[in-house]
């Protein structure tokens, strides 16, 4: 294959992972208690470096050129959002290190994971439980158990400890958790995160539970945008050089092919 169109298509493809990345950030910038994905990227090494020994006939200057870029899976922001108050009785946000637990799905309930969220914005189900307002998913307390509350009284209280309470009668305390192991975190569908192995410690003593707010998502809808824009441009730029390369490969064979 011309090595120019290699590249070009290395370029093309990372970009088109990136554009993936980018618009997905961009598209959850007002998502509560979102966390942004990041792509890295690292430059490869020309064929015959990788594989030492495989290629005898090598050229100087196209391994000057590189082997183009790959892009590894992505990780997240896991920085602290803004809070915003919003009045809500059973909106909260987190303040440092942590994050809430969540129940595990019924088909899932055998697993050693475990579910965790930054997204704040609860309500109760029909049950009286305490769940997640956009997916229903319920909310545990530090013994692993759904907080249930009494659905004929509405004032609930939950301090910066996590401690949630009734017309002053305890309820529950609400599990706030740190993963042993941030590598093990995977986004698990809306507003969920999957933490393989599900070991959890203590979140620290400085995480605080703000009640009547919310974590905004870390995204900055600006700079985002103008990303988007910038690794839009540049897939074009390696389309180009792909049409580029093959247009002048085509010429080759018309050229030569007519002496064979």
């Amino acid at each position: 294959m011309n090595y120019g169109f290699h590249l070009a298509t290395a370029g093309a493809i990372t970009g088109m992972r990136r554009l993936d990345t980018v618009a997905n950030n961009l598209a959850n910038a007002t998502t509560v208690g979102f966390k942004a994905d990041m792509l890295s990227l690292s430059a490869r090494q020309p064929e015959n470096l990788e594989r030492a020994g495989v290629y005898s006939d090598t050229n100087t200057m196209l391994d000057a050129l590189g082997g183009g870029s790959l892009f590894h899976p992505s990780t997240m922001d896991l920085r602290q959002g803004s809070v915003r108050d919003t009045g809500s009785q059973l909106d909260i946000a987190l303040e440092g290190e942590g994050f809430l637990m969540l129940e595990m799905p019924k088909n899932s309930r055998g697993s050693k994971d475990a579910l965790l969220t930054r997204a704040g914005a609860l309500a109760r189900d029909p049950a009286g439980r305490l769940v997640l307002a956009a997916t229903g998913a319920a909310i545990l307390d530090t013994k692993g158990s759904p907080i249930v509350l009494d659905s004929d009284d509405p004032n609930v209280a939950i301090d910066t400890k996590g401690r949630v309470t009734q017309s002053g009668t305890d309820v529950a305390r609400i599990a706030v958790v740190v993963p042993e192991d941030l590598a093990k975190l995977r986004k698990e569908g809306r507003d969920a995160m999957r933490l393989a192995g599900g070991r959890v410690n203590k979140a620290p003593d400085a995480t605080a539970v703000r009640q009547k707010a919310l974590e905004e998502s870390v995204v900055d809808p600006v700079a985002t945008l103008a990303e988007l824009v910038s690794v839009s441009r540049g897939i074009e730029f390696s389309t180009r050089m792909m049409q580029s390369h093959d247009q002048a490969t085509g010429r080759l064979l018309d050229t030569f092919g007519r002496f064979s």
